[in-house]
């Protein structure tokens, strides 16, 4: 039996609520089209126990955000995000994303006009504000007020498939943008397996691509020994981590391709790998097209949907 696919759209205070109502609508014409069942729930209270959730939607707000009148949604994205959930915001909703200490070292993205403020709220935070989303297996951001249709249509694909986020596109009149026929594949790992051990070191993985980290680490991350770790980590992901690391790798290397300028050889080093030729065949191997040939492809494809 097919599990059902559950969101929560969070409706905190001073959420704005033409986004809140259009996620809605977007997400249910995509789950009635999509023959797969679809939950969705709109939340206003964030303590206690909590359903699982597949996503995790935080909506832009109509104003300024303040955290600590929200007390309670930081650990509650903290704790869904334990439990396997895929954090999501639009423009403001990234406040509460920094205040649960989701984003780590890695980029993201929110309203351009919105930079200074939340880098002198969070030092540490590495903003690309020219970018309109920015997606990781756990973590998904988009940039300005409306860019929460971006948003909706990222998590269609993934959870519902291409076909659905392109015909949810075309019956909202909405640009699929980037994300049209962007890669040959996508690595998405499921994060809702229940093994909290090994999810806590896909998370570790996640967050550090560009460390020289190594199985012992993500061994030592879950609190487990290497051998019950390599066995428990196939069990719930049904690849081994040495795979499984490459695939996340190759999976940015994909995104970096397509959204920046840098050279093959930076963005080698920039996900986690010292030997380009390596890295390469590799890329090669798990993409079918050399990374140049990749990107040369891909961004004309985009260009040519424009």
């Amino acid at each position: 039996m097919t599990q059902a696919i559950r969101f929560a759209i969070l409706d905190y205070p001073g959420a704005m609520q033409s986004a809140v109502l259009g996620l809605q609508d977007v997400l249910s014409f995509a789950g009635d089209g999509s023959g797969r069942t679809l939950q969705i729930d709109v939340l206003e209270r964030f303590s206690g126990k909590s359903d699982a959730y597949d996503a995790v939607i935080l909506p832009p707000s109509a104003g300024a955000v303040r955290v600590e009148e929200v007390p309670d949604l930081p650990p509650f994205l903290k704790a869904r995000h334990a439990s396997g959930s895929v954090v999501c915001s639009a423009c403001t909703g990234l406040n509460f994303v920094m205040a649960a200490g989701l984003a780590g070292r890695r980029k993201v993205t929110t309203h351009w006009a919105l930079e200074q403020r939340l880098r002198a709220a969070y030092p540490q935070i590495d903003l690309d504000t020219d970018r309109l989303l920015i997606e990781y297996t756990d973590l998904i951001t988009a940039g300005g007020l409306m860019a929460w249709v971006d948003l909706a249509l990222a998590l269609i694909e993934r959870f519902l498939g291409y076909g659905t986020a392109v015909a949810t596109a075309r019956h909202f009149i909405v640009d699929f943008r980037r994300r049209d026929q962007r890669r040959f594949r996508r690595f998405l790992p499921d994060l809702r397996h229940g093994d909290t051990a090994v999810l806590k070191a896909q998370h570790f993985l996640e967050g550090n691509l560009e460390e020289a980290i190594n199985i012992p680490a993500a061994a030592e991350e879950a609190g487990l020994p290497q051998r019950t770790f390599l066995r428990r980590f196939r069990a719930a992901t049904g690849i081994s981590p040495k795979t499984y690391l490459q695939e996340l790798r190759i999976e940015r290397a994909r995104d970096l391709l397509i959204e920046t300028e840098k050279s093959v050889s930076e963005i080698c080093y920039a996900v986690g790998y010292n030997d380009p030729p390596s890295f390469v065949r590799l890329f090669t191997r798990l993409s079918g097209l050399p990374p140049g040939s990749f990107r040369e492809h891909y961004r004309r494809d985009a260009h040519h949907a424009d």
